[in-house]
């Protein structure tokens, strides 16, 4: 299992000087990034930049309303045929549920038509079950790769344990989110937390697991301290 990092973690930073910021997180030790942008720049140059910092692409976030055909193009220059949608609206009744799987399904069946893998990442509203005992996750086709990102689910009061071994064969990616508790938003460094990765980091790879993917929504310490502290605590 590889580990890498999202770059909506240091936005900021990418803004200021992407390739800075790809040289200090290859330093720190993570083999490769998943996308949420190309920060204004060509797919070339930022392909070029990766390769500079020695960075595989494990995947790209997309929102519902992306140009298929020209994310097929960059993904090609790119290198990697994953990518993920990043965000839907909480899924909060049954009817929004099925909405948004009707939307999902239709990007995802636009998405295999311009030649890519299509995926799902979930936030808090997506694994818990509705009164008729489904979750949105779990109505998602089969051909839909999840990407789990456990941090949230737990904050739902899903098992993050318990969902990847129902997602067994369907998680290239997974991502490693952090909280310092469930009735709070504080995001810490993958470790710091309570969502408990001492007995994800090893089921996760066990289960075949391709890239563990650290996320830290907003950062609570300077950036190089905050990725140290996750990597170390998954590698």
């Amino acid at each position: 299992m590889r580990i890498g990092l999202q770059l909506y973690t240091v936005r900021d930073a990418c803004e200021r000087d992407l390739e800075g910021t790809l040289r200090t997180v290859a330093g720190i030790g993570y083999e490769g990034v998943e996308l949420f942008s190309l920060h204004g720049r060509p797919a070339d140059e930022v392909r070029a930049l990766l390769d500079d910092a020695g960075l595989a692409v494990a995947g790209r976030h997309v929102a519902l309303d992306v140009d298929t055909d020209g994310l097929a193009a960059e993904m090609s220059i790119l290198g990697c045929d994953r990518v993920a949608l990043a965000w839907i609206d909480p899924v909060e009744s049954i009817a929004a549920r099925d909405a948004a799987l009707e939307r999902i399904v239709g990007l995802g069946e636009r998405v295999r038509a311009a030649g890519l893998a299509f995926g799902f990442h979930n936030h808090w509203t997506e694994t818990e079950p509705f009164a008729d005992g489904a979750s949105l996750v779990q109505l998602l086709p089969g051909w839909v790769w999840l990407e789990l990102d456990l941090g949230w689910a737990w904050w739902a009061g899903t098992s993050p344990t318990g969902l990847l071994e129902w997602a067994r064969g369907r998680t290239p990616l997974v991502h490693a989110k952090d909280l310092q508790a469930r009735d709070t938003r504080e995001f810490v460094p993958v470790g710091d937390g309570a969502v408990g990765y001492d007995a994800i980091a090893p089921l996760a790879a066990e289960l075949g697991v391709e890239w563990l993917i650290v996320e830290q929504d907003e950062l609570d310490r300077p950036m190089a301290e905050a990725l140290e502290r996750s990597l170390a605590a998954v590698a």
